[in-house]
């Protein structure tokens, strides 16, 4: 199916609805913080949708408060489902916008988020992302860095390269969400349905729009999923074979395994097992894009001057 075609009919893009989709659980304080961001946009067309998670705190007391301040909807699923896909998914089938964005709850939107967007040629774009700056007690420590995925291979491009669209950045259009495999539920994809959703999207010709500035901020707390046990491996493994299996030549697969090889790697060097590690790396130095020998080279030179501090 090409998304080029969903989207026939014409719409009036002077004064976009967009829909705010929040998956969250147990985070009511930071909940507070998201919102507020959401209050300050200077845009002021938009809907929030808070999807929780089975939370047990006092989240929904939360969100009472802001039913004055926010064009705001409230779903409280009974079961937990381990992971952000469901109420991601939930909040976005319920979504009245053309366009969905998505927020986690510990993560919040700069003032001109929206109007930005909206100023877009939105006739022309099926997928917005942009860069976050990482906070990190109460400042900004680093930035989180996308790139232009507007070339005429956007698929390979994403598997090529380790994927750098953090999901609180991502704007996309609800026709093409609709019409998609959404966020991937199985516990296999924990933590990495986003990117196997933007594979998926990419695939079928949704048209992806960069914005090279820091939007909003990522929170770097102690909560966030954990990105270095044995089964963030696992998952990266399950994603990619089978793009890898997918591809013709030899030479496809062994770029897209050196992707694969890349995120292994960065794992076992992030908890300094140098050992464990090399191999990976080296693999995916010899046969990976521009992009990942850069990677590689950062990751080796990072590890080496941790021994000399």
């Amino acid at each position: 199916m090409n998304f080029l075609i969903v989207w026939s009919e014409m719409r009036d893009n002077s004064n976009p609805l967009f829909s705010i989709v929040v998956p969250t659980y147990n985070r009511s304080s930071d909940l507070v913080r998201c919102l507020d961001s959401l209050v300050a946009q200077t845009y002021t067309n938009f809907e929030v949708i808070v999807c929780d998670n089975a939370s047990t705190d006092n989240t929904k007391e939360v969100i009472d408060k802001y039913k004055s301040v926010l064009d705001i909807q409230y779903i409280y699923l009974t079961t937990n489902s381990g992971g952000p896909a469901r109420p991601r998914n939930i909040g976005a089938s319920s979504a009245k916008g053309e366009w969905v964005c998505f927020l986690d709850s510990d993560d919040w939107y700069k003032s001109n988020k929206l109007d930005i967007i909206s100023k877009l040629d939105l006739e022309e774009i099926d997928f917005i992302y942009h860069d976050l700056d990482i906070i990190q007690n109460g400042i900004v420590v680093n930035k989180m860095k996308s790139r232009d995925l507007s070339t005429k291979d956007p698929y390979h491009d994403l598997l090529y390269g380790s994927y750098g669209i953090p999901t609180s950045s991502v704007g996309l259009r609800k026709s093409i969400f609709i019409g998609s495999i959404g966020f991937s539920e199985k516990k296999e994809l924990i933590g990495l349905e986003d990117y196997y959703l933007w594979i998926e999207l990419a695939k079928a010709g949704a048209r992806f729009k960069y914005i090279p500035q820091a939007l909003g901020y990522y929170f770097l707390g102690s909560s966030n999923l954990s990105l270095n046990d044995n089964s963030r491996i696992d998952r990266y493994k399950y994603l990619f074979q089978a793009y890898i299996d997918a591809e013709i030549d030899e030479k496809s697969k062994k770029k897209v395994n050196a992707t694969l090889n890349y995120h292994i790697g960065w794992i076992y060097f992030n908890r300094s097992q140098i050992k464990e590690g090399i191999r990976p790396i080296l693999y995916a130095f010899r046969y990976g894009s521009f992009a990942i020998k850069f990677g590689t080279i950062r990751i080796i030179t990072k590890s080496f001057l941790s021994i000399f501090k």
